[in-house]
């Protein structure tokens, strides 16, 4: 896996059930303007649905952040849930009780 380093998000587009997002890096700061110019960095392209499930996930790890304080300090991960096929069930023991 790759990590891509971006400052900032700055758009996204919705078309034909792809979601696109773009991002940018600071390239200057102008501090007598007070000015920040910015440079494309990447693109994160998925699916609609795809789309919709990180939004849930970013979500749940905005309340986790919120919850602990927005300190430099937290330290949160959220791992999408995999949906695992479920157990077989287990045959029941019968037993005749004697009265």
């Amino acid at each position: 896996m790759r990590d891509v380093f971006v400052d900032r998000f700055v758009k996204c587009n919705v078309s034909q059930g792809v979601v696109r997002l773009d991002f940018a890096r600071v390239e200057n700061i102008d501090h007598e303007k007070n000015e920040v110019s910015m440079s494309p960095s990447a693109r994160l392209v998925l699916p609609l649905d795809g789309f919709m499930h990180f939004i849930d996930q970013v979500e749940q790890l905005r309340e986790k952040i919120l919850s602990q304080g927005a300190s430099a300090t937290v330290s949160v991960a959220i791992e999408p849930e995999v949906k695992k096929p479920k157990p077989k069930a287990k045959a029941k023991k019968i037993t005749k009780s004697v009265h």
